[in-house]
């Protein structure tokens, strides 16, 4: 059987997958191809090579579901850019980043312990509230801003620059399978694409066009972070920046986007406030989640991986880091050592437990309430 034949009755899905793998196909190439005809036109017309049916088997059996530009299943929020990518790959419910507000939390892969903690109250604070949170799932502030967002409240979103059959960087797959079941992760990249550089400036701006807000935590002077904001800011979306002291290098880029005009982030209800100016209003709020600092303002602890008890029983990392606590202050350092976390997942379990009621901090020490 020919390949040809082998292709015979398959969906545009299919098409738009084998378009985006082919070799050397870049964004705009793909846009421009995609502009008039369906894939599967698209597809016959430029007479490619390729097994239609064996990239299509790969992205049905790693559950990448795909679509086009002017497809079902599209982002709306999307198509009236453009640059907007002319095909999206998407692990876990495509519509999740059409159901809630979304604000970006991007920042420094090489972040300090105060940029972490700030990412992972934000990303707590923000999903409690009703709003998704999108980042790109690195390491340092991405990592921290999800691990925050995963215990309940509005669907997690992220953006990454490879493929979605293969997560990137290693370190965060557990993390990049909580996003996927709870919200979901996209990518411009078919399913076997290595996670090239020049991918990441391209991912960056797709991370701008799926938010309402874009907040830098923390940035060196040329921070990837920077190319968020630069793509937000063309499109007009309000982009804010956490303020750092003048000492940190993590914190000048930050800095200078205060500096430039982009509105200073000292706690959620700055990010709130930019969004309601935006004519963005929240779901119903889970009371209690507000920006007036770490482990402040305990909400309903639901989505944790808590069973019952008042916080008094959890399952996994939570549980461990629970079982750490006690009403004697203990110190990020050694909460790290007894449990064994990396700090962005220690800052987001503690930020979880804080906002279910059992643990606060005390001038960055932690106890059990």
């Amino acid at each position: 059987m020919t390949a040809a034949e082998g292709n015979r009755g398959l969906p545009e899905e299919a098409y738009a997958a084998a378009l985006a793998s082919v070799p050397q196909m870049g964004p705009a190439t793909l846009r421009l191809l995609l502009a008039t005809d369906a894939p599967s036109a698209a597809w016959s017309r430029s007479s490619f090579p390729g097994d239609v049916a064996r990239i299509w088997q790969r992205h049905e059996e790693k559950g990448i579901e795909v679509c086009w530009h002017g497809g079902p299943g599209y982002p709306a929020r999307l198509e009236s850019d453009p640059d907007a990518p002319a095909v999206l790959f998407c692990q876990g419910d495509p519509a999740a980043v059409s159901t809630h507000p979304t604000v970006a939390l991007v920042g420094s892969r090489s972040p300090t312990r105060y940029g972490i903690g700030v990412a992972a109250q934000f990303g707590a604070d923000l999903a409690a509230l009703g709003v998704s949170v999108v980042s790109g799932l690195a390491l340092g502030i991405d990592g921290a801003a999800h691990e925050g967002a995963t215990a309940s409240g509005a669907p997690p979103i992220a953006v990454v620059a490879g493929g979605l059959d293969d997560p990137y960087p290693r370190r965060n797959a557990r993390l990049w399978a909580r996003v996927a079941e709870q919200g979901a992760v996209y990518s411009e990249s078919p399913a076997g694409v290595r996670t090239e550089k020049w991918r990441f400036p391209v991912r960056n701006r797709l991370l701008a066009m799926l938010s309402d807000v874009v907040v830098v935590v923390e940035s060196r002077h040329r921070g990837g972070a920077l190319y968020t904001a630069e793509a937000a800011a063309a499109r007009g979306i309000p982009v804010g920046a956490v303020p750092g002291s003048i000492r940190s290098p993590t914190s000048e880029g930050t800095n200078g986007l205060v500096a430039d005009g982009c509105f200073p982030v000292c706690g959620v209800d700055d990010i709130l406030t930019a969004l309601s100016l935006r004519g963005v209003l929240l779901p119903g709020a889970a009371a209690g989640a507000t920006g007036a600092g770490p482990g402040v303002g305990p909400g309903s602890g639901a989505g944790l991986d808590a069973v019952s008890g008042g916080g008094a029983e959890y399952t996994g990392p939570d549980r461990a880091l629970f079982e750490a606590l006690s009403s004697d202050p203990v110190s990020l350092d050694h909460l790290a050592r007894v449990t064994g976390m990396e700090l962005p997942a220690l800052c987001g379990g503690l930020e979880r437990l804080a906002r279910d009621g059992v643990a606060r901090d005390i001038g960055g020490w932690w106890e059990r309430t």
